[in-house]
C-alpha cells in the first residue's frame, strides 16, 4: 500500500452525534428498522415572516429598500464539502401580495436571501456576502416595448425590487467545491401603473452566472450567458466545462421581436462554459433542442448528456408550442455538438412519455459502468394540459452505452401515494427515498392541493415502493431534500404561490400557503439496524482517476460495498450532476479495504464526493458516516 493513511477529521463524527441526539433508544429502535424516523423540527432563530410592507424585499445593496427580510425557505440546497448546507429562498416577497399575485408580484417580489447552515453541534446560520447573491446589482430587462419618454404614456414598464434574484437558477459544483450557478429571475411590471403597486407581472430569466466560495463565504459574478434562462439545467461535462440547456427568457410573454430566439418556446440554444477561458459559447444550430423547463438531464458514462423525458411545464400558463417533442428521450454528444433522439419511455403502456414535476434519480453505476439507469415516479402524466392530479406511476429507464446508447425501460411497482413535486434522494445503500409533495398540481391552482406527508423507499432489488415515516410539515411547492454525510436526509423548503394567484391564504384542509423556513431530518431504517462501520483513515482525499484508494476500517472483513456519492446540488427536484459509483474492491487486509477509482472522467467527473462503506446486517446494508473526497484529475 502506498501513501500514509490520514485520519478522518473529528468533525465528521461530531456532525453525526449532533444531529442524531434525538434518536430513539436501542429498545425502541427495533420498531423503526422498517420505516425510519423524522427528527424534531428546527429553524434559523428569529421571527418567521409576518406580512407587512417591508418583509421579503430587503436586499444587501443600494437597490434594496429598508426592512427585515423573511427567513429563507430551503428552495435550493447544496451540501458543501464538510457537510454545511448552502441554501436560498424562492418567491421572496409573496407575503406582501394583498390582492393579486398577477398584478402585484412584479413589485412585491424581493431578492432571495441565501444562508449557510452548519450542522456540526447545535445548528448555526451565517449569511453569505452579499446574502442576496448579488441580486441588488441589477439586470437589464428585455422589454417588449421600451418605455416611451414621459408624458407620452401613462402606463410604462416598471422594474421591481428583485432585479436579479437567485430563484430559478441552476447550480453545480466545480472541482474545487465552489458552487456555480446560472440563470435567475428578474421581476418587473410590463406594463405597470406608475405610483401604484399594480402592473402585469413578468418573470424574466437572466443571463447571470455566479460563483459561491465556501471558504470566503462570498458570492461573485462571472461572465454572462448568451441567453437569459429561467429554469435551466446545468451538467458538468467530462472536460470539467459546464453545459446548459433550456430555460425561458420571458415566462409570461415569451415573444422576442429581435428574432434571436423563437417566440412561444423555451430557449432552444445550448451553451457551454469554458473553465479555462471563463466564457460561454453557443454550441451551434445542431445543438439546439426543444426541452421542458428544468429538463431532467444526466451525464452518461460515455460522456454524453441524457434527457429523461421529464421537466417542468410552465411556459406560458403551462404550455409551449412544441411540447410534444418533450415526450422523447434523447442524448447530446458534446464532441459533435449534436442530439440523437431515442425513444418514448412507457411505450407500450397506459401512460407513456413525459413526466412533469417529479424527480429523475440516477441509480448507482456499477462496473463496467456502461448501464445507466434512472428512476422516475409520480408527477403529472403528459405535457399540457397534463393530468393535473398526480400519478402513482413509477418506471426505470436504461441507456446502454456499450451498445450505441440503446434505450430500454421497465415499469416498477407503483408509489403508495400519488405525488406531485416530490423530492427524491439516492441513499448510500442504493435505495431511493421519496418525500414531500402534493396530490395535485399546485401551479395550476396554488393552495388547492392536499399535502403528502408519508415518505416512501424504493428498493431496486424488488422494484417496489414501501411506505416509511411521515414528515411533520406540509412541503408541497419548492421543497427540498439532500443526503447528508451522516447518511441522513435533510428535508426542508416550501415556498408556494399565493392561493389561486390571489393573496396568501389557507384553504380549509388544503396545504399551508405560507413559506416554511423549518427543516427536519429523516433517519433511514439502516440507522436502526445495528453498529455502523467506521472509516478510520484514507490513503488520499484528492483522487486521481485510474488509481486506487485504501480505506482503513476495523470492519474491513465485513465491507461488501463501497460507494462514491457526489455532493448534492439540488433545486426544483433536480440535480443533473447527481451520481453514485460502486467502487470495485481490489484488495483487502484485516484492517483495510482497497478500491479502484474509475479511469474515465465521463464516469467520475471532477468535483466533491462523499465516500461511504457498507456492511451487511440482518436488516440490510449499513453505511458508514461519509468521508469527504475530491476527484480532481
Amino acid at each position: 500500500m502506498r501513501g500514509r493513511l490520514a485520519l478522518v477529521p473529528a468533525t465528521g463524527l461530531s456532525l453525526l452525534l449532533a444531529i442524531t441526539a434525538d434518536l430513539p433508544s436501542p429498545a425502541a429502535a427495533a420498531s423503526l428498522s422498517q420505516v425510519g424516523a423524522f427528527g424534531a423540527l428546527f429553524a434559523e432563530p428569529g421571527p418567521n415572516c409576518p406580512p407587512d410592507a417591508n418583509n421579503g424585499q430587503s436586499g444587501d445593496g443600494p437597490a434594496g429598500p429598508t426592512g427585515t427580510p423573511c427567513k429563507p425557505a430551503a428552495v435550493t440546497a447544496a451540501v458543501l464539502p464538510g457537510g454545511a448546507i448552502l441554501y436560498w429562498d424562492g418567491l421572496e416577497g409573496m407575503e406582501d401580495v394583498h390582492y393579486s399575485t398577477s398584478l402585484e408580484f412584479g413589485k412585491a417580489a424581493g431578492c432571495d436571501e441565501s444562508r449557510v447552515m452548519s450542522l456540526s453541534g447545535t445548528p448555526t446560520w451565517s449569511a453569505p456576502r452579499p446574502a442576496d447573491g448579488t441580486c441588488s446589482l441589477g439586470y437589464q430587462p428585455t422589454y417588449l416595448i421600451d418605455n416611451p419618454p414621459a408624458p407620452a404614456q401613462p402606463i410604462v414598464n416598471q422594474q421591481g425590487n428583485a432585479p436579479d434574484a437567485l430563484f430559478c437558477s441552476s447550480l453545480v459544483f466545480l472541482r474545487s467545491g465552489k458552487v456555480f450557478t446560472a440563470g435567475g429571475t428578474d421581476y418587473y411590471e410590463e406594463p405597470g401603473v406608475p405610483g401604484t403597486p399594480y402592473g402585469a407581472v413578468e418573470l424574466e430569466g437572466t443571463k447571470t452566472t455566479r460563483l459561491f466560495d465556501p471558504a470566503s463565504g462570498k458570492w461573485t459574478r462571472l461572465a454572462d450567458m448568451n441567453f437569459g434562462r429561467w429554469y435551466p439545467s446545468l451538467v458538468t461535462l467530462p472536460s470539467g466545462d459546464i453545459f446548459v440547456a433550456s430555460g425561458v427568457t420571458k415566462l409570461i410573454k415569451p415573444v422576442y421581436p429581435s428574432g434571436t430566439q423563437s417566440s412561444f418556446t423555451n430557449v432552444q440554444q445550448t451553451e457551454t462554459y469554458s473553465l479555462s477561458s471563463g466564457t460561454w459559447s453557443d454550441n451551434g444550430s445542431a445543438a439546439q433542442r426543444s426541452l421542458p423547463l428544468y429538463p431532467r438531464l444526466h451525464l452518461l458514462p460515455d460522456g454524453k448528456v441524457y434527457y429523461d423525458a421529464g421537466g417542468q411545464v410552465f411556459n406560458p400558463f403551462g404550455q409551449s408550442v412544441d411540447e410534444t417533442l418533450w415526450n422523447q428521450t434523447a442524448v447530446y454528444d458534446p464532441k459533435t455538438r449534436t442530439w440523437k433522439t431515442l425513444e418514448i419511455p412507457g411505450l407500450p403502456g397506459a401512460a407513456p412519455g413525459f413526466r412533469g414535476s417529479t424527480f429523475s434519480i440516477a441509480l448507482p453505476l456499477s462496473p463496467p459502468y456502461t448501464q445507466a439507469s434512472f428512476l422516475t415516479a409520480g408527477g403529472i402524466v403528459g405535457t399540457t394540459p397534463g393530468t393535473y392530479l398526480a400519478t402513482t406511476d413509477s418506471r426505470v429507464t436504461t441507456v446502454d452505452t456499450a451498445n450505441g446508447d440503446a434505450f430500454s425501460w421497465r415499469a416498477t411497482g407503483p408509489l403508495n401515494n400519488a405525488r406531485w413535486y416530490s423530492s427524491g434522494v439516492l441513499l448510500p445503500d442504493g435505495k431511493v427515498f421519496a418525500v414531500s409533495g402534493a396530490d395535485r398540481d399546485e401551479v395550476v391552482f396554488p393552495g388547492g392541493g392536499l399535502p403528502v406527508h408519508p415518505a416512501e423507499l424504493f428498493d431496486p432489488t424488488t422494484g417496489k415502493w414501501a411506505p416509511v415515516a411521515s414528515e411533520q410539515h406540509d412541503r408541497t411547492y419548492h421543497n427540498s431534500a439532500v443526503l447528508l454525510p451522516t447518511g441522513q436526509v435533510l428535508v426542508g423548503g416550501h415556498a408556494p404561490i399565493a392561493t389561486g394567484y390571489g393573496a396568501p391564504s389557507n384553504l380549509p384542509g388544503a396545504s399551508n400557503n405560507f413559506r416554511d423556513a423549518t427543516f427536519e431530518i429523516y433517519n433511514p431504517p439502516y440507522l436502526f439496524f445495528g453498529p455502523r462501520p467506521v472509516i478510520n483513515g484514507l490513503s488520499a482525499r484528492n483522487l486521481r482517476r485510474g488509481s486506487t484508494l485504501t480505506i482503513a476500517t476495523r470492519s474491513a472483513a465485513a465491507i461488501t460495498q463501497v460507494m462514491l456519492v457526489r455532493n448534492t446540488a439540488f433545486t426544483h427536484l433536480t440535480d443533473a450532476d447527481q451520481r453514485a459509483l460502486v467502487l470495485p474492491v481490489v484488495g483487502r487486509t484485516s484492517s483495510t479495504v482497497t478500491v479502484a477509482i474509475p479511469a474515465g472522467s465521463d464516469v467520475a467527473p471532477d468535483g466533491p464526493y462523499m465516500l461511504f462503506i457498507d456492511a451487511p446486517s440482518p436488516g440490510g446494508l449499513v453505511p458508514s458516516v461519509a468521508a469527504q473526497l475530491y476527484v480532481t484529475a
